[in-house]
């Protein structure tokens, strides 16, 4: 997951992994993840997240 940083995590702490547009990110990273926004229709991205802006949360992380 590019959010948490975790190759094997537990689907009941993290949620189920999703891989699309060369990104892998589980279902609560998403979620919880700081200023990361869903857009109105699920079937964008990864259910409602663009995978920009799932980079952009993982570039501002990066740089605490």
């Amino acid at each position: 997951c590019v959010l948490c940083r975790r190759i094997e995590a537990d689907p009941d702490i993290c949620g189920d992994k999703i891989e699309k547009h060369g990104l892998c990110a589980h279902v609560f990273c998403l979620h919880f993840a700081s200023l990361l926004f869903r857009q109105s229709n699920e079937r964008i991205g990864f259910m409602g997240f663009l995978a920009r802006d799932i980079q952009l949360a993982v570039s501002r992380a990066a740089q605490k």
